[in-house]
């Protein structure tokens, strides 16, 4: 079944340097180190388009190869990436981060649609952890996290 994991951290910083900072790839490495290993990113910033594939080391004990992240949408002006990823164990990862100003400083929002199959469940608990120690690492002022059942992108309120 598919889940959503949704992570907000508030920065005291302007958001369009915060979101400059989410396009470096060196920084999402240094966000991740001990945690994770990324071998075959570019030393850049993303742009829209790229395809990327990686293999990712976590904590020494565990490698995922052929993770394909695909920018499919960069825009500056909204302050929003949207990629889709996924790799042998997992079918979707849609990542949407985006990041928005807010009365002191700015609010950044990670949005991943999750679905691994039979492991979607632990697959989102971990994900949920990776994103939360990210914004830990980067400093965040606070840091929100939770896991919702479906997509939450498809579902309609009245």
């Amino acid at each position: 079944m598919i889940r959503t994991i949704v992570v907000e951290a508030a920065y005291g910083a302007p958001a369009d340097r915060v979101f400059e900072q989410a396009l470096d790839v060196s920084e999402m490495q240094n966000a991740m180190q001990g945690l994770a290993i990324y071998e075959g990113l570019p030393d850049r910033k993303i742009v829209e388009g790229d395809k990327l594939c990686v293999d990712v080391t976590f904590l020494n004990l565990f490698k995922s190869r052929n993770h394909v992240m695909y920018v499919e949408r960069l825009d500056r002006g909204a302050r929003v990436v949207q990629s889709r990823e996924y790799n042998p164990t997992i079918k979707r990862w849609d990542h949407t981060l985006s990041v928005q100003p807010v009365t002191h400083g700015c609010l950044w929002r990670d949005t991943i649609v999750l679905d691994a199959g039979a492991t979607t469940w632990l697959t989102a608990w971990f994900c949920r952890l990776v994103y939360t120690r990210r914004h830990r690492m980067r400093d965040a002022d606070s840091i929100r996290a939770l896991i919702v059942r479906g997509d939450i992108n498809k579902r309609h309120y009245q």
